[in-house]
């Protein structure tokens, strides 16, 4: 066995050690956290609302539905949508059920800026309230969410909230494929809080102070506006200032890629925001990730020049999925996903497929999101 092989095979074995150290680190902070809040009775804090939009005439209408029956007192809070230069019938959509629900406040505001980062930040400098929550237009959410998510704000005081997200109503395999995919990156974030360690989270389900909110975040990136606020809250206030909130009641459902090209799309954007991270967590778990899972996809392409590499490709594969297996479970039982369980096997053959593609693609490839081209 040449030298060179040799060295790919130890790198291989040492990058497998790194990163089952690390999952298990996430599995042991997921069950660390506590399952399921139980909110004051009487709450009077205010909150904002902020949902970015662009292109969402299809899905506007479901999310503001949802937000008019939450079981939160509509006096104490209001709702704020950011139209993000939508070509579509978005605005009219939203300012039709603008004129059917007076009784609740919602403005509707055009961005001060293009993308996302840049509406959201155009939604927060007019909210009314210091307490700030964000979903996304895309999203669903329960009729629990604000009033918990406001509780726990009330009671523990972070500086900033994630909880659960999960994609809804698969169809098909590749959709089941998707949605496990999804799953989790939303659990190895949440296990991440568990340890103290935060370096990643989703404004679809996000609550925090409208001080820690700093318009640094906004660089050149047009994706990361969750991933770089994260960032920036541990830097100025500490690991333990953000929280993850582990209760069923408040996962919020987003519409699922519809086909392969929009689920790689969307990973290729989350994934280009990497190479701005200063966090060093960031850094280390990304890059733990992107190579243990890039040498079983090179391990595999060499099997058809070295069959003997057949087991041991099967018994990394074997071990990663014992080693994935408590942490998503955990996720999924609690969003009530566990269907999904049966696909982790086949899903965790082709993890490192996508994972070394979408990881080589986001350093260069520029791509359409929503109509709007070349973007890195």
């Amino acid at each position: 066995m040449g030298i060179v092989l040799q060295i790919f095979l130890f790198s291989l074995f040492i990058s497998g050690v790194i990163y089952f150290l690390l999952i298990a680190a996430y599995t042991y902070g997921w069950f660390q956290l506590h399952e399921g809040f139980e909110p004051e009775k009487k709450l009077s804090a205010k909150v904002s609302v902020i949902v970015a939009a662009r292109n969402e005439e299809n899905n506007i209408l479901n999310l503001l539905n949802s937000l008019k029956q939450q079981v939160y007192p509509k006096k104490y809070f209001e709702i704020i949508i950011v139209d993000d230069s939508s070509t579509d019938n978005t605005k009219n959509a939203v300012a039709g059920f603008i004129r059917e629900n007076r009784d609740f406040k919602i403005s509707l505001l055009d961005s001060e800026g293009e993308g996302k980062k840049q509406a959201v930040y155009t939604g927060i400098k007019y909210a009314s309230y210091k307490l700030i929550a964000t979903t996304d237009a895309d999203c669903v959410v329960g009729n629990m969410w604000l009033w918990k998510l406001v509780a726990y704000f009330e009671k523990y005081s972070p500086a900033l909230i994630m909880a659960p997200v999960v994609y809804d109503k698969e169809k098909g395999f590749l959709q089941k494929l998707f949605s496990l995919e999804f799953a989790s990156l939303v659990a190895s974030q949440a296990g991440a809080c568990g340890i103290k360690m935060p370096f990643m989270g989703n404004t679809a389900n996000m609550a925090f102070s409208k001080e820690v909110y700093n318009r640094n975040i906004i660089n050149n990136y047009s994706s990361g506006d969750d991933v770089f606020l994260i960032h920036h809250v541990k830097k100025e206030y500490g690991n333990n200032s953000i929280h993850f909130l582990k209760d069923k009641a408040v996962t919020v459902k987003t519409v699922i890629p519809g086909n392969l090209k929009e689920f790689l799309d969307q990973r290729i954007r989350w994934g280009s925001k990497a190479k701005g991270y200063r966090d060093v967590v960031s850094v280390f778990s990304a890059m733990t990730v992107f190579l243990f899972n890039a040498g079983l996809f090179l391990m595999f392409l060499l099997m058809f020049f070295f069959p003997w590499m057949l087991p041991v490709w099967f018994l990394y594969v074997i071990m990663k999925t014992l080693v994935d297996f408590p942490l998503l479970r955990g996720y999924l039982l609690l969003t009530d996903k566990t269907y999904l369980i049966k696909y982790i096997s086949v899903a965790e053959m082709l993890y490192p497929l996508y994972i070394s593609l979408t990881g080589i693609l986001s350093l260069s490839k520029k791509y359409e999101w929503k109509g709007r081209k070349g973007l890195k």
